[in-house]
C-alpha cells in the first residue's frame, strides 16, 4: 500500500481536480474470509446515512458487507482518501451498477454528484475496470467480465 500511496502523492499534480485515487479489487464470496485474514479487516458496507456529521465518521464503526456474490473492496488508495480503505463498492446500489457497467463495456463510468465522506464538498466518482490481461478491441461482455482484475476509481470532488 506504501508504493501505492507514494506513486498517487508524486504524481498528484497530473490530477488537478482529483481529491484521491483508489484501486477495489474483485472478490467472490467464496475468497472472502481468506480475503479477511490476509488483509486484516473485514469488508465494510458502503453506507449512506446522514453525511452531515462528517467529522463523526470512522469506518471502523461500520457494518460488515452483506453476503453476495462479489465484493469491491478499496485495498490501495491515496492518503487523502485513506478513509476508504476496506469499503466494498459492491454494496452501494450506484457504485455496484456503476462497476458493473464500466466491467462490461471497458469505458469509465461518472456517478452522479453526491456529498463526500469526511468533507462538505460535493464529488463524483470515475470507475474503470482493470482487467487481467490485454482483450481485443471488439472483447464481448461476457469476456471482460471474467478478464476483470478490479477497479480503478477516481475521487474528484468540488
Amino acid at each position: 500500500m506504501n508504493t501505492f500511496e507514494e506513486y498517487t502523492d508524486r504524481t498528484a499534480f497530473e490530477r488537478p481536480l482529483t481529491s484521491g485515487v483508489a484501486y477495489a479489487l474483485n472478490v467472490t464470496h467464496s475468497e472472502r474470509e481468506k480475503f479477511e485474514k490476509r488483509q486484516g479487516w473485514t469488508i465494510k458496507k458502503m453506507e449512506h446515512g446522514d453525511q452531515n456529521l462528517v467529522q463523526d465518521f470512522d469506518p471502523a464503526k461500520m457494518d460488515p458487507a452483506p453476503i453476495q456474490d462479489e465484493y469491491a473492496p478499496i485495498i490501495f488508495c491515496q492518503r487523502t482518501v485513506a478513509h476508504i480503505v476496506s469499503i466494498d463498492r459492491m454494496s452501494g446500489k450506484e457504485d455496484r451498477d456503476n462497476i458493473l457497467r464500466a466491467r462490461a463495456t471497458g469505458k469509465g463510468v461518472l456517478t452522479s454528484p453526491f456529498k463526500l465522506l469526511k468533507s462538505n464538498h460535493l464529488g463524483v466518482v470515475l470507475t474503470f475496470a482493470v482487467y487481467d490481461h490485454e482483450l481485443p478491441p471488439d472483447a464481448t461482455p461476457e469476456q471482460r467480465i471474467t478478464a476483470t482484475m478490479g477497479y480503478a476509481t477516481n475521487v474528484d470532488g468540488y
